[in-house]
């Protein structure tokens, strides 16, 4: 009978551990979800530099990560930049790199395990630009919403403190400013 509880137990600890084991090993599909599209825009600015707004074709290259939302933003951006420039007016929107805190772009990048938000999920993306022989690195957070069984970026918060123009703010909060010109 000794036996037959020492065994019963034995079951009893593996089975209450294995719960635990399988949270641990769970994916952080936010985390990779905000890796692959650093990656897809990290590839689309070796083929096709993106400077300021993307034009509709590298949109287009990077929609699939990008909340319908932040889509409709850019796509109302870029109806702006056209307008601004048909009047020879100030196109807004024109320069630097729009989604980093660095106008310059980066060399690589890395992602911290996301964890909850108001808005769904968020993480810090560590980025390093190695240029002229020098080294800047800064700290962003993507920022992202389970939209159709996805996850899809929501926004980009600039944290980089060298980032005047930028920091504080946010990629919505930037490009969802559309000027009279």
């Amino acid at each position: 009978m000794a036996k037959l509880f020492a065994i019963l137990l034995s079951i009893c600890t593996l089975l209450s551990m294995h719960p635990a084991h399988a949270a641990k090993e769970a994916k952080d599909e936010a985390r990779e979800a905000a890796t692959s599209f650093y990656q897809d825009y990290a590839a689309l600015q070796k083929t096709d530099k993106v400077v300021g707004l993307p034009n509709m074709a590298q949109l287009d290259a990077i929609a699939q990560h990008l909340i319908p939302k932040l889509h409709r933003i850019f796509y109302i951006a870029l109806r702006e930049q056209h307008r601004c420039r048909n009047r020879d007016k100030t196109t807004p929107w024109t320069t630097g790199d729009i989604f980093t805190s660095s106008d310059e772009g980066f060399t690589s990048f890395t992602i911290d395990p996301s964890f909850p938000n108001q808005f769904g999920r968020q993480s810090s993306v560590h980025f390093k630009l190695e240029q002229n022989g020098s080294t800047k690195t800064w700290t962003d957070e993507v920022i992202l919403r389970k939209e159709n069984g996805q996850w899809m970026i929501y926004d980009i918060e600039y944290h980089a403190p060298f980032a005047e123009k930028k920091t504080g703010k946010s990629l919505q909060s930037i490009i969802d400013k559309n000027p009279a010109c």
